[in-house]
């Protein structure tokens, strides 16, 4: 997302935990990016973060909050800590960071906001129900959000990932081994996400067809229902 945004002639400023990391992002990007090491989890260290960021670069236009973790398992296993951090992360993680930018975009009439979420966040996948959760209320958010400003100048989109080859699959603990659907790419990802900026696109699906899936769950809950318990069967 950055090196999209920054080839387009964004000023970027980059937020995540890890400072070399986003050095080494500064340094694909030709070091004009600001970096500015946060926890997305503790709201006092995104505050002064996007202080950092505001104090380098100016009043922030364009917010993509992006952070999330992922958990799989039956839910019956699913330690509780293990489903706060995820709050902790995924949903306050894009709180904290909209809290912090949404007053100056609101005072100036013009900002964007874009919130990546998930497929997972339009329809519970079996064994991820506690990222699920915390996916569809990212979306909750951003749906009354976007309804709250749309008269006052700044944008909101819902940008929903598929399987995206990334390591968020490592970390969580367990590898995508699903035939279908096939893992995209991050960049495509980052392009629903510039697209979704540029045309004010309230959602975004990425890859497109899976919002047909999301009409399917809406239209004939029961057959998505016998649908996915069959596609879950040597799993459950």
């Amino acid at each position: 997302m950055a090196k999209q945004a920054a080839a387009k002639g964004a000023r970027v400023g980059l937020l995540a935990r890890n400072q070399d990391d986003l050095e080494a992002v500064r340094a694909d990007i030709g070091g004009t990016a600001t970096v500015a090491p946060a926890d997305i989890a503790v709201r006092a260290e995104v505050d002064d973060a996007v202080k950092r960021v505001e104090a380098e670069l100016g009043p922030i236009d364009i917010l993509v909050a992006n952070a999330g973790i992922g958990a799989y398992g039956p839910f019956a296993d699913i330690d509780v800590d293990a489903v706060e951090h995820l709050v902790q992360v995924n949903l306050l993680g894009t709180v904290y960071p909209i809290k912090a930018v949404l007053p100056g975009m609101l005072e100036r009439g013009r900002g964007h906001i874009v919130v990546v979420s998930s497929v997972a966040g339009r329809f519970g996948s079996p064994l991820e129900a506690a990222y699920a959760s915390t996916k569809f209320a990212q979306i909750g958010l951003a749906e009354a959000l976007g309804v709250e400003v749309a008269g006052r100048g700044v944008g909101v989109s819902i940008v929903n990932p598929g399987v995206v080859d990334t390591d968020f699959f490592e970390a969580r603990g367990h590898l995508y081994d699903r035939p279908f659907p096939k893992p995209i790419s991050a960049d495509r990802v980052a392009a629903g996400v510039i697209s979704a900026v540029e045309k004010n696109r309230a959602e975004v699906f990425v890859p497109g067809p899976f919002k047909y899936a999301v009409a399917v769950r809406h239209l004939a809950p029961r057959l998505y229902r016998w649908g996915t318990r069959r596609s879950f069967k040597n799993e459950l």
